[in-house]
C-alpha cells in the first residue's frame, strides 16, 4: 500500500527483517521498553527538574525524531496540512482526519500510568481497544508540542496491510484528502504567506531555528514579507 498508515517505530522494525511475519505487539513492546530504558539512562526523562511519565518521555522522544508507536496528529488542520505538504514534496500524499466519535481517549488528561500498565508485559494481552485508536494530548513539555497543537494516536499493533494503527475503515469514520505535488506547492505558499505556518514557527527551539536557517531553505524563507 502506497499510503499505509504505520508509526515510525513500526517502519523501523520492518527494516530489521529479522522475521518473516510483520512486527507484532510483543515486538513493539520490547522495542519501546528498550527505548525508554536507554532514554532514562541518558537523563532525558526530566524536564525543568520534573520527572516525566513514560508517555511524556515517549512524546518528547517522538518530537525529537525518535521512532515510537505514537502517530503525530494535530488539533489544528492547517498545521496538519503543512506537515502533509512538506513530506515528500515530489509525490502525491494524503491528509487524514478522524471523526472524534471513532476515537477513544480524552484531551487535557494526564497519563500517569507506567508503560507496562498500559500495554502489558511479556506475552500478556495488554492494550485492547478493538478497532478504535486512542488519542492523547501531551502536556507542553517542549515548545514544539505547543506550537504544533500536538496530539498522538496510538493503538495495539494491528496486523493489517493498510494500517498497523487500528481504526474503522468505514467512510464516515475518517476523511482522506489526496495532495498532488502541485497542490502541495500551492498549499505551502498559502500556509506560509497568509497564516505564518512554516518551519520556524512550528519548531520554536534552537534545533528548529538552526534547521530553518540551513542550506535547505532560502535566505529569506523565514520572512513573511
Amino acid at each position: 500500500m502506497s499510503w499505509a498508515i504505520h508509526s515510525s517505530a513500526y517502519r523501523r522494525l520492518l527494516k530489521e527483517r529479522r522475521w518473516e511475519e510483520p512486527p507484532s505487539e510483543v515486538t513493539m513492546r520490547d522495542y519501546e521498553r528498550d527505548l525508554l530504558l536507554n532514554a532514562w539512562h541518558q537523563g532525558y526523562g526530566y524536564e525543568n527538574g520534573r520527572k516525566l511519565t513514560d508517555f511524556e518521555l515517549l512524546a518528547k522522544l517522538q518530537h525529537h525524531g525518535a521512532a515510537t508507536r505514537l502517530i503525530d496528529v494535530s488539533r489544528n488542520m492547517l498545521v496538519a496540512l503543512w506537515f502533509a505538504c512538506r513530506s515528500q514534496t515530489d509525490k502525491t500524499g494524503i491528509l487524514l482526519g478522524w471523526h472524534i466519535s471513532n476515537i477513544l481517549g480524552f484531551e487535557g488528561r494526564s497519563e500517569e500510568r507506567g508503560y507496562n500498565e498500559i500495554f502489558g508485559a511479556g506475552d500478556t494481552k495488554g492494550l485492547d481497544t478493538g478497532s478504535h485508536p486512542v488519542v492523547w494530548q501531551p502536556p507542553v513539555v517542549t515548545k514544539r508540542i505547543a506550537a504544533q497543537s500536538a496530539e498522538f494516536l496510538y493503538s495495539r499493533v494491528c496486523d493489517d496491510p493498510v494500517s498497523s494503527l487500528a481504526f474503522i475503515k468505514e467512510k464516515k469514520a475518517f476523511l482522506a484528502i489526496g495532495l498532488t505535488p502541485e497542490m502541495k506547492s500551492v498549499c505551502l505558499r498559502i500556509l506560509e504567506d497568509s497564516f505564518d505556518v512554516r518551519q520556524l514557527t512550528l519548531f520554536p527551539d534552537i534545533d528548529g531555528f538552526g534547521y530553518a536557517n540551513s542550506e535547505n531553505f532560502g535566505r529569506y524563507s523565514n520572512e513573511r514579507w
